[in-house]
């Protein structure tokens, strides 16, 4: 199935502890997908930094991103829960807040499921150290 055809919404989950530097490249990578159906839930596990001003930016730009808070740090196991409770869509996927993914990521990820009537996918990953 092509998703052109495919209306299915993708909920994705980012844990966010001490690491708002990378936010805002992962948020954008998000926001630029050629999937669009999807939802962007940020989780700020009691990170000590600036997330909430970098997620209030975005939300006011993109209804499709959320803001979920932690008072104190739980954890990333934590995060992710409260970050599937919080969702709203039919897969979920995580994305860590220091990671970016290509254009067609999730895309070809839906595709595939649909695909094959699948639970999960999973890709291929690629290492970049900035070299």
């Amino acid at each position: 199935m092509d998703c052109k055809e495919n209306n299915k919404k993708i909920s994705i989950i980012i844990p966010v502890y001490n690491a708002e530097e990378f936010l805002e490249e992962c948020i954008n990578c998000l926001l630029n997908q050629s999937y669009k159906n999807l939802e962007i839930i940020i989780v700020n596990d009691g990170s000590k930094g600036n997330c909430k001003e970098i997620a209030d930016k975005y939300i006011k730009i993109d209804d499709r991103v959320k803001y979920v808070e932690h008072e104190k740090n739980k954890g990333l196991f934590q995060a992710r829960i409260t970050g599937v409770k919080s969702s709203t869509g039919d897969y979920i996927a995580f994305l860590d807040s220091d990671d970016k993914v290509s254009n067609d990521y999730y895309r070809e990820l839906i595709d595939k499921a649909e695909e094959t009537n699948s639970d999960i996918v999973a890709s291929k990953i690629v290492m970049d150290f900035g070299i």
